[in-house]
């Protein structure tokens, strides 16, 4: 109407979101009776720095693996009963709870033979099992059928002291005696955020970025989360509970995923639940059996299926990526200021024949709007 009253503004709210980037290191370590024996020219050297290099990165990608997957705890696992003796050095550990989350199984997958770990009785390890310089074991077999972990301590003693502390449910991070991935003494954690950070409503991680997901105001940093372990979807990814996603967060956040991310077990369950609807017509002729690409169509788009190796099979993503930032300096660095990349190892005794070079990396993953994203848990494993 003619000369109505303009509308009131609304004054923003702003939240007070924090970003810290987290430090990333790799040590790639040599005697000097092998420094000198690979530095016989220098054709040689650089053989054996691009067989050298290669190696320790991709052992740092699969503690990056494990840190895009998991929340920012560091945890690797939990410990599933006690310790077991097998031997003068060595024990066994059964674990559990992948990346130390409650019913996420095959925590197996976070652990590679020659990574040293440490126990605690807590997620923020604050009581180290056999604190000391002798805390740490190092992993020298995994039987992935049974989610047991052998591990190699430094001495005898080592050993049963190890055996004698750890117990049912204590937590597991990479470590040795000089740091571990825990968060340190203050609370402050040293992993870099994740999936299972930044897609979640507050029952994995209650605070993201220093925004309490459980406080009035803050829905949208609350992600969809679907528990499909019930009926009618008995733990099974069908079609229907993918759509149900899809609705939900459409819905609510006005999310609109790019792609799924997945274990081989979900997407082996969602290729199943599609096997029944197959039909020959024609029982006479040649068949090529198997499974290619999948996707799902829903409404106009066509979305692929991707999977994660080291992901537990419980869970689905669902990832509308321009909501997500991998914030760094840079990329992953070796160290070179002193003019070399090389350093003499000193320690308390002296100085010995022996040289170290170090990389370093500064990362983080953030999602600026957890609303539009959404998580399915709760499915069964396929075997």
């Amino acid at each position: 109407m003619d000369d109505e009253y303009i509308p009131e503004a609304v004054s923003a709210t702003f939240k007070n979101s924090r970003i810290y980037l987290r430090k990333f290191m790799i040590t790639l370590q040599m005697s000097g009776d092998t420094m000198r024996r690979v530095r016989t020219d220098e054709g040689a050297f650089l053989n054996y720095i691009e067989q050298a290099r290669p190696a320790i990165v991709e052992r740092a990608n699969q503690e990056l693996d494990l840190a895009y997957i998991g929340f920012g705890s560091g945890i690797k696992a939990r410990c599933d009963g006690a310790a077991t003796s097998t031997g003068t050095l060595t024990f066994t550990v059964v674990v559990k709870d992948h990346s130390g989350v409650e019913g996420f199984t095959d925590a197996w997958l976070a652990f590679l033979e020659g990574e040293r770990c440490i126990f605690a009785a807590e997620a923020a390890a604050t009581t180290i099992r056999n604190a000391g310089v002798n805390r740490s074991a190092k992993v020298v077999d995994l039987d992935e059928s049974t989610n047991t972990l052998t591990f190699e301590a430094d001495d005898g003693t080592a050993k049963t002291n190890l055996v004698a502390a750890i117990v049912d449910g204590d937590y597991i991070f990479t470590g040795d005696a000089a740091g571990h991935s825990g968060p340190d003494a203050a609370g402050t954690p040293r992993a870099l955020e994740g999936l299972m950070a930044g897609v979640d409503d507050g029952g994995i991680l209650a605070t993201y970025n220093n925004i309490d997901r459980t406080a009035v105001g803050n829905r949208l940093w609350k992600s969809i989360v679907i528990d499909g372990s019930g009926a009618p979807y008995d733990g099974a990814l069908t079609e229907e509970l993918l759509n149900r996603a899809f609705r939900e967060s459409h819905l609510r956040g006005s999310g609109k995923p790019d792609f799924l991310v997945m274990s081989y077990s979900a997407r082996d369950s969602y290729w199943l639940a599609l096997v029944g609807d197959r039909i020959f017509i024609d029982p006479g002729g040649n068949y090529k059996a198997g499974r290619g690409r999948l996707e799902v169509v829903l409404g106009d788009r066509v979305y692929p299926l991707r999977v994660a190796r080291k992901l537990p099979p419980q869970v689905c993503f669902g990832l509308q990526k321009d909501r997500w930032a991998r914030l760094t300096l840079g990329q992953l660095t070796w160290e070179e200021e002193t003019g070399s990349m090389w350093n003499r190892v000193v320690d308390s005794t002296g100085r010995k024949d022996s040289y170290f070079s170090v990389a370093h990396l500064y990362e983080q993953l953030y999602c600026a709007a957890p609303r539009k994203q959404w998580r399915i848990e709760g499915l069964t494993p396929v075997t």
